[in-house]
């Protein structure tokens, strides 16, 4: 997957965008302050300033305009993507320079090839998903109910993502790396 993976100290992706600083949600702030490398700070000395603290080199910095799951990755250059809940990735069509205190809109959500919501297109999608994809394993339906591997019990969650009950089978779910 397309994910944001913490590792070594730093935060890449699969095609080695790499990130100086991550605005965060409520969520993901939380859920990646135990790796902090400082204490959390302010951005600025102003007692409004919003929280921030470092994973080494990489500061994270809470956002209140993102949703609490999501979160965005500034490049060096001001190339943004905005991560949701790390299971989709979006290039963003602006340039958020990375030395910014806060943003003032939620902008970002809107896609502008469709003016939509971006989780409701796929315009701004990294890596998207043919939908045709060539799988070494035939396309499995929601009739198919026992596991070509072991004939155990196949669970369904959603179209074209299935798992066995009873091994190690599974379709159209990306491997967890870390």
């Amino acid at each position: 997957m397309n994910d944001l993976n913490p590792t070594d100290a730093c935060f890449t992706f699969r095609d080695n965008f790499v990130p100086v600083k991550i605005l965060a949600g409520n969520h993901i702030f939380e859920r990646l302050a135990p790796q902090r490398t400082s204490i959390i700070f302010g951005v600025t000395e102003l007692p409004w300033a919003v929280a921030a603290y470092r994973i080494e080199g990489l500061i994270i910095q809470l956002e209140p305009n993102l949703a609490e799951p999501d979160a965005i990755a500034i490049e060096k250059s001001g190339k943004a993507r905005l991560v949701r809940d790390n299971t989709v990735i979006y290039e963003l069509d602006c340039i958020i320079p990375p030395e910014i205190t806060g943003l003032h809109s939620n902008f970002f959500y809107r896609c502008p090839e469709c003016n939509g919501h971006v989780y409701e297109c796929t315009h701004l999608q990294i890596d998207k998903r043919e939908e045709s994809e060539p799988s070494s394993v035939q396309s499995i339906s929601a009739e198919v109910t026992a596991c070509p591997v072991c004939d155990g019990k196949i669970q369904h969650l959603g179209q074209g993502i299935s798992f066995c009950l009873d091994c190690d089978w599974e379709h159209g779910l990306e491997p967890i790396t870390r």
